[in-house]
C-alpha cells in the first residue's frame, strides 16, 4: 500500500506530533506530517482522501483550505468534513443562565467563523466538488458533564476574566455552579455537528 499522508494542521505541533508518531508506532505504510491547511506541503494529485475534523471553523479561509484539499486529491478522490454548528452551543438551563455567557465566550475566542458548517454545501460546490452529502449530528451532555462543554464553560470563563468583563470572584463562582449542576445531576450541554462528504471528478467517479 502507498504511504498514507496525514496533515495536520495546528497552531500547537509540538504537541500533536508526539501524540501522532506514537499513535502510528509499528504501521510502517503510515507517515505523519504537520503543516498549513492552506498551503500542504503534498504535491498535487497525491491524496485519495482528505479529512477535515473540526478544521475549518478555526482556519482564517476556509475557501483556501478546500482549494487545497482539492488540488492534492487525485480524480475521483473525496473530501470528508466534520465541524460544529457552533451557533447551537448551550448550556443555559432557563432564560438569561450566567453559564450560558461563558459558553458564548468560548466560542468567540476560539472558532474563526461559528456559521461555517451552515455553509458547507456552498463552500464545497464553489470548490468545485461534487456529489456532496450532508448530514446533521447531535452532541449532548447530560445530566451530568463529560468533560468537553465544562472544559467549554472554563475557557470561556477565562475569556471573560481575560477580557475584564468578570471579576476573579465570579469566574470561580461560575465553574463551581457548573460542576455543581453536573455533579448534581443538573447538567445540561448541547452542540449540533455537520459533517458532509464530496468527491473531485474523475476516474470514471
Amino acid at each position: 500500500m502507498p504511504d498514507v499522508y496525514t496533515t495536520i494542521a495546528t497552531a500547537d505541533a509540538a504537541v500533536v506530533a508526539p501524540l501522532v508518531e506514537t499513535l502510528g508506532a509499528g504501521l510502517p505504510n503510515l507517515t505523519f506530517m504537520t503543516g498549513d491547511a492552506q498551503a500542504l506541503p503534498l504535491p498535487p494529485g497525491s491524496v485519495d482522501v482528505a479529512v477535515f475534523h473540526t478544521v475549518l471553523c478555526h482556519v482564517d479561509d476556509p475557501e483556501l483550505a478546500l482549494a487545497e484539499a482539492m488540488r492534492v486529491l487525485r480524480p475521483g478522490g473525496h473530501v470528508a468534513i466534520f465541524d460544529g454548528d457552533y451557533t447551537t452551543v448551550s448550556v443555559a438551563t432557563s432564560a438569561a443562565d450566567p453559564l450560558q455567557a461563558c459558553a458564548e465566550a468560548a466560542v468567540g475566542f476560539l472558532v474563526h467563523d461559528r456559521w461555517l458548517a451552515r455553509r458547507l454545501p456552498a463552500l464545497l460546490g464553489a470548490a468545485g466538488f461534487e456529489w456532496i452529502r450532508v448530514r446533521g449530528h447531535n452532541y449532548l451532555d447530560a445530566p451530568s458533564a463529560s468533560g468537553y462543554l465544562l472544559a467549554l464553560i472554563d475557557r470561556g470563563t477565562d475569556a471573560l476574566l481575560a477580557g475584564g468583563r468578570i471579576g476573579p470572584e465570579v469566574a470561580q463562582a461560575l465553574r463551581a455552579e457548573a460542576q455543581r449542576r453536573s455533579d448534581a445531576g443538573e447538567f445540561f450541554g448541547h452542540i449540533a455537528y455537520v459533517s458532509a462528504i464530496a468527491q473531485k471528478a474523475g476516474a470514471g467517479h
